[in-house]
């Protein structure tokens, strides 16, 4: 990952665990909001959930969003009868 974003690792700086807490900071977020961002518009939470919010605050955003359908498995069955052999 540090290679990917161009960080230049110096011999302090042996792994990402060495940067310190705000450049790590700053990736994670980055990556969640990139995440966020493959969510129709309607469906990402506001950004006071997203940068001030907890936890809590984000799941429970998820959950009136998508509701209890969505955090339950779908099953798929597939008739073996279709598939060609």
């Amino acid at each position: 990952m540090a290679r990917e974003l161009g960080l230049p690792l110096t011999k302090k700086v042996k792994g990402l665990l060495d940067i310190p807490y705000t450049v790590s900071f700053v990736m994670r977020k980055r990556i969640q909001i990139d995440s966020m961002n493959e969510l129709p518009k309607e469906k990402r939470p506001p950004d006071k959930i997203l940068w001030d919010g907890t936890s809590e605050e984000m799941d429970r955003w998820f959950e009136d969003v998508f509701g209890e359908a969505s955090s339950t498995a779908k099953t798929i069955t597939i008739d073996p009868s279709t598939i060609e052999g």
